[in-house]
């Protein structure tokens, strides 16, 4: 009998070993947390930056370091973003969450959407940017919501392209729709869990348990993240080789970091953000005259004038990529883009979402 997880001596086990954990019961952690994955090809390497570019870009158009407001003072830390002429009062205006997003991305290289984390509008600490990413696709299959149709897109306004008028996205949810009106029963009856099988999903910051658990569960591909956060303990990793292992019949998604990718960013990043960790305590991030905020927190660091410099150098990266493979497109979907027609793509949603000027969802839930 295989020992109980919580099994004290002399006592009979109750329950086992749960079979995702099996195989790595008597490894140590540094092995459990370990991927085995096959290396990233340099032209898809390419295609995941310019995703990797577009989300810093949104990001950096609908930057918001005020995290404890707009007034006080945050110091050196914030001394770019104060307004001309108005001592300790910064721009960015009413705080509605972190300066942290995600990204969606169908089989095709379509952007499907977009979102922020939310946690202050909402006065919430699970609003996060993954997680509402999530729902909002699923939704958006529902009610059949696309960007590409929006009237401001002024790419499509003489009538948007036919592919739109079929399918919101290109996922492994339209090969399960034609297989499913041949009856196969086994596709029929999986319905919602393999609607999200191709899309890879963008956030700039490494996700929590929370936003894994669900991306689990909408069997989402792969996540690639632009900085890492230690504070999550590699739950990505964790839940990966957990989820590998077992036979439930879904799988949570790969963690791509974005050196993996070749994203320059992500070492940027990951050094400021330790340089505020190291400092914050001596050098604090606000002070009203009541309360001074110290805490080495990532959400602090992503309102500095450091992190700001960051995304700003990406955002103009865009606009200014020069591609080494623009005529490389995956083997499947046959509709799939290439390099180049990404790299199009990216900046007419760019174009899009600034248009629009919502710090979050730009359609209708």
């Amino acid at each position: 009998m295989v020992t109980d997880v919580n099994q004290k001596p002399g006592q009979e086990a109750v329950r086992q070993i749960p079979a995702g954990l099996k195989p790595f019961w008597e490894q140590t952690v540094r092995e459990f947390v370990s991927l085995s994955e096959a290396p990233i090809d340099p032209p898809m390497q390419e295609r995941h930056r310019i995703y990797s570019l577009l989300l810093m870009a949104i990001i950096f158009d609908q930057w918001n370091g005020n995290k404890y407001g707009d007034t006080g003072d945050y110091g050196q830390w914030r001394a770019d973003q104060l307004l001309v002429d108005s001592p300790n009062i910064y721009r960015g205006g009413t705080y509605q969450g972190h300066n942290i997003a995600a990204l969606a991305v169908d089989a095709e290289g379509r952007v499907i959407d977009y979102e922020f984390n939310h946690n202050d509008l909402f006065d919430s600490s699970v609003e996060h940017a993954e997680s509402r990413l999530v729902r909002r696709v699923f939704a958006l299959n529902q009610i059949y919501d696309p960007w590409e149709l929006d009237p401001r897109n002024e790419r499509h306004k003489s009538g948007p392209p036919e592919r739109q008028r079929r399918r919101m996205f290109a996922t492994a949810v339209t090969e399960r729709a034609e297989r499913a009106t041949a009856r196969e029963p086994e596709v029929v009856a999986s319905g919602y869990a393999t609607l999200l099988s191709d899309v890879t999903v963008y956030t700039s910051l490494e996700s929590c348990a929370q936003c894994t658990g669900i991306m689990c569960l909408a069997s989402v591909k792969e996540v690639i993240y632009l900085q890492p956060d230690d504070g999550q303990f590699l739950i990505g990793n964790i839940m990966r080789r957990a989820t590998k292992a077992q036979s439930m019949g879904f799988t949570s998604p790969r963690p791509i970091a974005g050196e993996e990718i070749g994203f320059e960013f992500y070492r940027d990043l990951a050094a400021g953000n330790e340089d505020f960790t190291e400092r914050v305590a001596r050098e604090p991030f606000h002070t009203d005259g009541v309360k001074t905020a110290r805490k080495p927190s990532v959400t602090s660091f992503l309102c500095t004038d450091s992190a700001y410099q960051v995304f700003e150098r990406a955002s103009s990266r865009l606009g200014e990529s020069s591609l080494e493979y623009p005529d490389f497109c995956p083997d499947r979907p046959p509709s799939a883009l290439t390099n180049r027609k990404v790299l199009a793509e990216a900046m007419d949603f760019r174009a899009y979402v600034k248009s629009v000027g919502n710090r979050g969802t730009s359609h209708r839930v």
